[in-house]
């Protein structure tokens, strides 16, 4: 078939009998030879910027050592190796790193795999081996113009994004971990190669498909009249460099592009917020609208940059939210400048989820250790992280912390054999320390990165016994320890676990989860009667039916979180005496819509249409509900 190489930005690979001559799942009677001329092209193209994946029917583990003694494990990223049919590998392959099926091209040596493939990616290019050569010829007559191979390595840091996101319970938890930082720069000049380049190869996130030469672009960035700028990102996973361009003029914008490694992140509104909303006329298709409305408010937490369309109430005292995903949920619905969020993360060295910051065994302990402590907890454990150290619930000028007890039932406990110190990481019922349960650590790369290794589980069961999760005497005693260390003035919200048994639990680590909650929240009550400074809010009261959870008693549909918010708004006004205005009900109502839209219609192709409408609705509804709060 003729297709245009140029086009070309993912190669998928199979692999028995096309990156490699045999089949690897019986090796034992052949011998694996690698396939030369695919080897020459997997390298050249990625000295071009070309990425390249893998889609095989294999284990993983043998598959990854085949390729680690050939040396070029390190080339691939976005791998799909299992037994599955892979036509709808594919396609998933392809959304998750935010591509075009038109820019894929797939090599196999099974025609019904290559067909396969296109039904579920019409616009898929497919090729058998012998296309190699061709390709060979063809990317070494282009410049090779990354060499150090940065196209790569943005990739790999896209697919630990993707991994990690499947941590968590919905989007908007994963977003806020994140900690995204967008910045706009105007020193167009010095960066106009890279502009150009993502002028000419943006489609997804390119409003106006305007494709300037680059003495036109360098015309435009010296136009006094135009104010021109660039975008950079970075977070927990990585810096992200230049991804975006704008040029606006009389409150037109002439060029509005994002790179598609930003797709699901909100950098496009957040920067179409940030220039007041301007006219955008959008030609062709996009896969992300933009409204106008308010900027993402998981974006630059740390730092709020200036935002148009973003009213707020000004509280007196800090307000520390402390605790996994539904101290995210509920926040989600609250608008405040000093509201503090210490939430579930991912570390930006280590790649892996921190949540253990938001356990008492290790929040007691944590901000009080010494620096040397701190380094040698940094050093010894793989999972750590720099900003676990740090709260702002000890803070004088905190006056709430709401305080999620959820962490306290999930974690297990370590105790260190010859110091007796404690510390609190992992599910608790997969034991560290436990040998049935070390080709989990070590294999699970989407949740450890493969930090976790043999010799470091054995070296840990040495020197550390499991103890089970906290009991309650201790996370009483716990208690008595943070009141103790926090300001007299600071009251302390604690939420307790549902009591209502969730009756489709799939879930080992959450069996009698309900029984294990009512005996910590029976003796919870019991510890605050005289303690007018704990205040505790039950999630058990929100349960109306079986209908309330999601996929496990920890986990919520949206109204139960607004009417969490809705009742901490009303004890932050009644105890620093601010007039914080309640959550907005038609936030909810747009929650719930928009998920039943993506629920039912996610794989059709009204689905584009549909999410557009319903966004012109869903602003128009803002911009009223904001002009009336003027």
């Amino acid at each position: 078939m003729n297709m245009d190489y140029s086009k070309i930005k993912l190669i998928i690979w199979d692999l028995d009998e096309t990156f490699w001559h045999g089949t690897l799942s019986e090796s034992e009677h052949s011998a694996i030879i690698l396939n030369s001329l695919c080897n020459k092209l997997l390298k050249i193209s990625t000295d071009c910027g070309i990425v390249n994946a893998i889609c095989s029917k294999n284990d993983l583990l043998p598959v990854e050592n085949k390729l680690k003694e050939f040396g070029v494990w390190d080339l691939f990223v976005f791998n799909s190796i299992d037994w599955t049919p892979k036509g709808q590998r594919i396609h998933s392959m392809i959304e998750d790193m935010g591509l075009r099926p038109v820019n894929v091209l797939f090599i196999d040596d099974n025609i019904v795999n290559l067909n396969e493939a296109r039904h579920y990616s019409p616009e898929l290019m497919i090729a058998e081996p012998s296309i190699v050569p061709e390709l060979i010829s063809y990317f070494s007559s282009i410049e090779a113009k990354d060499k150090s191979h940065s196209r790569l390595n943005n990739y790999k840091v896209l697919e630990q994004k993707v991994k990690s996101k499947k941590e968590f319970s919905d989007n908007l938890s994963f977003l806020y971990s994140t900690n995204t930082q967008v910045e706009i720069h105007h020193d167009c000049n010095r960066e106009i190669e890279r502009i150009h380049e993502l002028v000419l190869r943006t489609n997804q996130l390119n409003y106006t498909k305007r494709r300037d030469t680059i003495e036109e672009l360098n015309n435009l960035i010296n136009d006094k009249t135009v104010n021109c700028g660039y975008v950079t990102v970075k977070d927990n996973f990585g810096d992200y460099g230049i991804v975006g361009f704008f040029a606006l003029k009389d409150r037109q914008l002439i060029h509005f592009l994002f790179s598609c490694r930003t797709i699901g992140q909100g950098v496009e509104q957040f920067v179409y917020s940030y220039l007041n909303c301007p006219n955008l006329d959008v030609v062709g298709k996009v896969v992300n609208d933009v409204v106008k409305g308010p900027a993402p408010e998981w974006i630059n937490q740390n730092n709020q940059v200036q935002r148009s369309n973003s009213k707020k109430h000004n509280v007196k005292g800090k307000i520390v939210f402390k605790g996994p995903c539904d101290i995210l949920a509920m926040t989600s619905y609250i608008q405040n400048d000093q509201i503090i969020r210490e939430l579930t993360y991912v570390g930006e060295k280590t790649h892996i989820t921190i949540e253990h910051h938001n356990h008492s065994i290790n929040y007691t302990r944590f901000p009080f250790l010494s620096n040397s402590e701190k380094n040698e907890l940094l050093e010894l454990f793989p999972f750590n992280d720099e900003g676990m150290f740090s709260t702002s619930i000890y803070n004088n000028d905190t006056n709430i912390v709401f305080l999620s007890t959820l962490t306290e039932h999930s974690l297990g406990v370590y105790k260190n054999k010859t110091t007796g110190y404690k510390f609190a990481w992992g599910e608790w019922n997969r034991p560290l320390t436990d040998k049935k349960f070390w080709d989990f650590y070590v294999h699970e790369k989407s949740s450890y990165n493969g930090n976790i290794t043999y010799e470091w589980l054995s070296w840990f069961s040495l020197n550390y016994d499991y103890e089970g999760r906290i009991t309650i005497n201790e996370y009483l005693k716990n208690l008595d320890f943070v009141l103790n260390h926090i300001s007299k003035k600071t009251k302390l919200c604690l939420l307790l676990g549902s009591e209502i048994e969730y009756e489709n639990n799939q879930q080992e680590a959450y069996n009698d989860r309900h029984l294990h909650h009512k005996q910590f929240n029976d003796e919870l009550r019991q510890f605050a009667q005289d303690k007018p400074q704990i205040t505790l809010i039950d999630f058990t009261k929100y349960i109306k039916s079986q209908n309330d959870y999601v996929n496990n008693i920890n986990h919520f549909q949206r109204r139960i979180y607004f009417e969490l918010s809705r009742d901490a708004v009303q004890i932050i006004n009644e105890y620093i005496g601010e007039n914080l205005k309640d959550p907005q009900k038609w936030l909810l109502y747009y929650d719930y819509i928009s998920f039943k839209i993506r629920k039912l219609f996610k794989n059709s192709k009204l689905y584009p249409i549909l999410k557009k409408i319903y966004r012109i609705i869903r602003n128009d509804m803002f911009s009223s509900k904001l002009n009336n709060r003027k």
